[in-house]
């Protein structure tokens, strides 16, 4: 296992890792991102509550995993983002992030 910098082979553990985790934070993220969105546009009830405050730090970890990434491989990286963009454009990251927050949604 050779980790050097813009160059680390894709299959190496630590860029799994970070892939792994890129993804279920940008899921979350993205969760988070709709649910304000459908409350400004009033198709969740305003009295709905949001997702905890501690969420938004995720935000800021899925760019630094984002750029770890482009650190680590940054043709990759791109590669990564633009299934990421896929992910986010189709429900799929959306429907993981509702899932992955279930326990911590607070209830009525």
């Amino acid at each position: 296992m050779e980790i050097s910098f813009f160059n680390t082979a894709t299959t190496s553990p630590i860029m799994i890792g970070i892939i792994v985790l890129y993804f279920i934070t940008s899921a979350i993220t993205t969760f988070d991102i709709r649910m304000i969105q459908a409350k400004r546009n009033g198709t969740l009830s305003v009295d709905e509550p949001l997702l905890p405050d501690w969420v938004k730090f995720i935000f800021w970890i899925d760019w630094a995993l984002f750029l770890g990434l482009i650190f680590l491989n940054w043709k990759f990286a791109i590669l990564i983002f633009i299934i990421r963009f896929i992910l986010k454009c189709l429900p799929v990251l959306e429907i993981i992030g509702n899932i992955l927050m279930s326990p911590f949604s607070p209830k009525k």
